[in-house]
């Protein structure tokens, strides 16, 4: 997987680049339809159209949310942004665009305005989960996800600390 990060006082801006082995409408639906999201991601209610809110519950306790948004702008099967608000964290953006490639469709993921380092081992994760879920394998659950994060997370944190 292709990542880069930068860094800008005490922010950053994550951008991954994949090239998934389906088309634009399937991959689309795989990260704007909320079944679908619950599969790879998380469980999302809401409305995941433009100017709609959205909110991602937590695993721990399925009455809460560990984050909101809100989709300012959509370009259906192409792009969409939307706000990303993590519980105890700044209001950031999250870009994604969709674009053919050889072998497929190519997303590329822009998250601007983090503070945390953990973005990246979790972006990471949650995208290998995506590959997985789109490629018909089983994705695992929530200590599937704890684990790779874990195994992921040495290898972020050097390359956020040499910016």
């Amino acid at each position: 997987m292709n990542a880069t990060i930068e860094k800008s006082g005490d922010r950053y801006r994550l951008v991954y680049d994949e090239v998934y082995a389906t088309d634009a409408d399937d991959l689309w639906q795989a990260i704007t339809d909320r079944a679908r999201l619950a599969r790879w991601m998380a469980d999302y209610s809401g409305d995941l159209r433009l100017g709609g809110s959205w909110e991602v519950a937590s695993d721990d306790d399925p009455g809460t949310s560990w984050g909101r948004g809100t989709v300012t702008a959509c370009d259906a099967p192409r792009s969409f942004t939307t706000t990303w608000h993590a519980t105890g964290e700044d209001e950031t953006e999250l870009v994604v665009r969709l674009e053919p490639a050889e072998g497929g469709t190519r997303l590329v993921l822009e998250h601007s305005g983090i503070q945390s380092i953990f973005y990246g081992a979790g972006w990471q994760t949650y995208l290998e989960r995506l590959a997985d879920d789109l490629a018909g394998r089983a994705v695992g659950g929530e200590d599937a996800w704890q684990a790779r994060f874990t195994e992921l997370s040495p290898a972020w944190s050097e390359r956020f600390t040499a910016l």
